[in-house]
C-alpha cells in the first residue's frame, strides 16, 4: 500500500504545507491588524477562506486556479482588510497599537509565559505527528476509508485542470455532470501536490500529521482572546493533542475536511467576540471571512461554529456588555457580506440538496448511559476510555466558576452534548435527523463537535491543578526563602504536572490515539487477517496503468476493490473514481452489468467508444466484506475481446483489442 516516496520528500511535503497553510492567513491578518496569538490562530482557517473563495470565484471569471491566481486572490482580500483597516484607523474608529486590539484588558502573560504556551503548541504538534505515522506505519501510506480516495482524486483534479470550481473534482466519479462538494481542504492541498514533487498520498499524510497541532494553535488563540491565563492555554494545548475525540477520531473515519472544519471551530469565537466588542468595517470584514472560510472548508463547519458561539451571545447580554438588537443587526450585515463571498457555494449547496442524491441517515441507538460515558471519557471508536482526561474535565466542571470570561464554555458544552446524546441514543426520530442533517447525522461527528469545549473544560481543570499546586509552592517556607523559586514556581509546577499527566496517560494517549488514527489505514489489530482495500501491488498495478494509458483516455475499473484510487495514483481518470454508488452515471451503471456481454451488446461498444476506454484495470479486495464486483466485471478472464498486459498478485490489467 505505499507509494515510492522517499522520507525526505515527505518530509518537505510536510514543510511547504506548513508555508501554505501559514504564510497566506498571516498576510491577510496582518493586514486586518491581528497581531500575536490572535494572528497565529487565525492564519490558518484566512489561509483556507481565501483558497476555499479563490476556486470558485476564478472558475466563475473562466480563469485557472493556480499558484499564482491564488496568491493575486490573498494579495486582493489581504489588500480590502488592510484599506478597511486603514480607514477605520484615520477615522478615529480605532486606535491603532502594536499588540493585540482587544476591547478588553489581557491577563498579562509574561515573557516565559509565551515561550511556556509556544512550547505547548510545538508538543501538541509534535504528538499529533507521532500519532498520524505511527497509525499510518510510514510516510507514503495510502488512506484506506471511505472519502479518502474522493479527497485524493479531487486534489489531483485541481492540481491537473486548474477547475477550482465546487463541482469540477467530483467528474472524477460523476463524469457526465460532476457533483457538488465543498473544497477549501483541495484547494489549498493542491498547490503542495504541484509544488512538492510527491504523490497524491504522501501530501494527504503531509496535510493530516499537524491537524492536532492545528486544533492547538485555534485552542490558544481563543483563550488569549477570552483573557485567560497561560496556564489554562498551554493545558487545553496539551488536551487538544491527547483526546482522541478531538480531530483523532474524524481522521480515523476518513473525515478530512470534517476533521479540519473541527480543528478551525474555536476561532470562530474570537472573530465573533473581537466585532462584538468593536464593531467596525474591519473587524467586520474579518468575521465575514471567517465565516466563509469555514462554511468553504465543509458545510457543516459554519453551524457547529454557531452552536458553539451562541452561549457567547448569550452570556454578553445577560451580563449587559451589549444589546440584543443591535449585536443582531451588525451581526446580520457581516453575515450578508460572507454570503456575497460564498454565493457560489450556497447557490451549488441548494443545487445538491435538491438533486437526486440520497440522504441517508445512520439512526444509532445506543444507551444514553454509554453516551453519556462516552462523552466524559472522551471516547468512542476504541473501547479505551481516556480515564485520566475525564478526571480532568470533572475538576474543570467543578471550577467552572473561575473561567470568568470563558463561562459560556459550559452553555456550549451543554448544547453540543445534548445534541450528540440525541443522535447517538435517538438516531432513528425524524426530528433528530432533520435537526442533524448537517452532520449527515452521524454521532462520530456530533462527538468531534462536542469535544471542543469538552477538551477547553479539561484543560482548565489541568490549569486549575497547576495554579493550586503553584499556590501551595509558594506558601512552602523554603519558597518563600528563596525569591527566585518563587518566582519560577507557576513555571515548575506546570513542567511537573504535565510531566505527571505525560506518565500517568502513557505519552499523552499517543499509542491508544495511534490506535485509532490507524482505523483510516486498515492498521489496526483487528485487520491483520483482513486485505485492505488498496494494496501495494494494486499501487503498482495503478502506476503501471498510467504507462499504459493514452492521454484522454479512460480507465474502466471495479467501484470497491480499490481501484478507484488510479486517477490519484497515475492521473488516468477511471470510470468509478469513488466507492459511493450513488447515482452513478448512466455509463457506468452500464459498464458495471454488463461489459463481459462487449461482443453481444452494441451499447457496451457504444459507452467503450464514447468514453475512449482501452484498458480494464481490476484489484482485488473490496472496500466493504458484503460488497461484490459487479457483474459485467466478473470472470473476465479468457474474454476473446482482452488481453492481458499487466498481472501481479492482486491486480490485473486488461486490454480491449477490438
Amino acid at each position: 500500500m505505499p507509494t515510492p516516496d522517499t522520507f525526505w520528500i515527505y518530509a518537505s511535503t510536510i514543510s511547504l504545507y506548513l508555508v501554505v497553510l501559514m504564510v497566506p492567513g498571516l498576510l491577510i491578518g496582518v493586514a486586518a491588524g491581528l497581531r500575536g496569538w490572535v494572528l497565529a490562530g487565525l492564519a490558518p482557517l484566512l489561509t483556507y477562506t481565501a483558497a476555499g473563495l479563490a476556486g470558485p470565484w476564478l472558475f466563475g471569471l473562466g480563469l485557472p486556479y493556480n499558484v499564482g491566481t491564488a496568491l493575486a486572490v490573498t494579495i486582493l482580500l489581504a489588500g480590502i482588510a488592510g484599506g478597511l483597516r486603514l480607514l477605520s484607523v484615520r477615522r478615529g474608529w480605532v486606535v491603532p497599537r502594536s499588540a493585540d486590539d482587544s476591547s478588553h484588558p489581557q491577563v498579562v502573560w509574561s515573557r516565559r509565559a509565551h515561550v511556556v504556551v509556544a512550547a505547548c503548541v510545538v508538543l501538541a504538534t509534535v504528538l499529533s505527528v507521532i500519532v498520524v505515522l505511527s497509525a499510518a506505519g510510514g510516510t507514503t501510506a495510502v488512506f484506506q476509508r471511505w472519502d479518502t480516495v474522493f479527497h485524493a482524486n479531487g486534489i489531483r483534479y485541481i492540481a491537473d485542470t486548474g477547475d477550482g470550481s465546487l463541482f469540477g473534482m467530483g467528474s472524477v466519479n460523476w463524469f457526465d455532470e460532476g457533483s457538488f462538494y465543498p473544497n477549501a481542504y483541495h484547494l489549498v492541498a493542491a498547490p503542495v501536490y504541484s509544488l512538492s514533487g510527491a504523490s497524491i498520498p504522501v501530501v494527504l499524510n503531509a496535510v493530516t500529521v499537524p491537524v492536532a497541532g492545528i486544533f492547538a494553535l485555534c485552542m490558544v488563540a481563543m483563550v488569549r482572546q477570552f483573557g485567560g491565563r497561560a496556564a489554562l492555554a498551554g493545558g487545553t494545548a496539551i488536551v487538544a493533542a491527547t483526546a482522541t475525540t478531538g480531530a483523532y477520531e474524524s481522521v480515523s473515519s476518513g473525515l478530512l475536511p470534517f476533521a479540519l472544519g473541527i480543528v478551525l471551530t474555536p476561532v470562530a469565537a474570537v472573530v465573533l467576540q473581537r466585532f462584538l466588542q468593536r464593531p467596525g468595517l474591519d473587524t467586520g470584514f474579518l468575521f465575514a471571512l471567517a465565516a466563509a472560510g469555514l462554511f468553504a472548508s465543509h458545510s457543516s463547519s459554519l453551524v457547529g461554529a454557531i452552536l458553539f458561539a451562541v452561549p457567547l451571545l448569550v452570556q454578553r447580554w445577560w451580563r449587559k456588555e451589549g444589546r440584543i438588537l443591535p449585536d443582531v443587526a451588525r451581526l446580520l450585515a457581516a453575515g450578508a457580506v460572507a454570503g456575497l463571498l460564498v454565493a457560489p457555494h450556497l447557490l451549488a449547496t441548494i443545487t445538491f440538496s435538491a438533486g437526486s442524491y440520497p440522504y441517508n441517515p445512520w439512526a444509532s441507538d445506543i444507551p444514553v448511559t454509554s453516551a453519556l460515558g462516552q462523552l466524559l471519557s472522551f471516547h468512542q471508536v476504541l473501547h479505551h476510555p481516556q480515564m485520566w482526561l475525564a478526571a480532568l474535565l470533572v475538576i474543570g466542571i467543578l471550577a467552572f466558576r473561575s473561567l470568568d470570561r470563558m463561562r459560556w464554555i459550559g452553555a456550549s458544552a451543554l448544547i453540543m452534548s445534548t445534541l450528540f446524546v440525541a443522535v447517538a441514543c435517538y438516531g432513528a426520530h425524524p426530528w433528530v435527523i432533520a435537526m442533524s442533517r448537517p452532520w449527515w447525522n452521524d454521532r462520530y461527528r456530533l462527538m468531534a463537535l462536542a469535544a471542543i469545549p469538552l477538551c477547553l473544560l479539561a484543560g482548565h481543570g489541568l490549569a486549575e491543578l497547576q495554579r493550586w499546586a503553584a499556590r501551595a509552592a509558594s506558601n512552602l517556607s523554603w519558597v518563600r526563602s528563596r525569591e527566585h523559586l518563587g518566582r519560577v514556581a507557576g513555571v515548575a509546577t506546570a513542567v511537573v504536572i504535565l510531566a505527571g499527566l505525560a506518565v500517568v496517560t502513557n505519552g499523552f494517549y499517543a499509542k491508544v490515539n495511534a490506535t485509532a488514527v490507524a482505523y483510516a489505514y486498515h492498521n489496526y489489530p483487528e485487520s491483520e487477517n483482513r486485505a485492505i482495500p488498496v494494496s501495494k501491488d494494486e499501487v503498482v498495478a495503478m502506476r503501471e496503468v498510467g504507462k499504459l494509458a493514452a492521454p484522454g483516455e479512460m480507465v474502466l475499473n471495479d467501484r470497491y476493490d480499490g481501484t478507484a484510487w488510479v486517477y490519484a495514483i497515475s492521473g488516468v481518470r477511471p470510470i468509478a473514481g469513488h466507492y459511493d454508488p450513488s447515482v452513478p452515471p448512466p455509463d457506468a451503471t452500464l459498464l458495471g452489468d454488463h461489459f463481459r456481454d462487449y461482443d453481444r451488446d452494441p451499447r457496451v461498444r457504444e459507452a467503450v467508444k464514447r468514453l475512449n476506454i482501452r484498458h480494464v484495470l481490476l484489484g482485488s479486495s473490496s472496500i466493504k466484506v458484503e460488497y461484490e464486483r459487479p457483474v459485467g466485471l466478473r470472470d473476465l478472464e479468457g474474454m476473446d475481446f482482452l488481453r492481458p498486459v499487466y498481472r501481479n498478485a492482486d491486480a490485473v490489467v486488461y486490454e480491449i483489442t477490438r
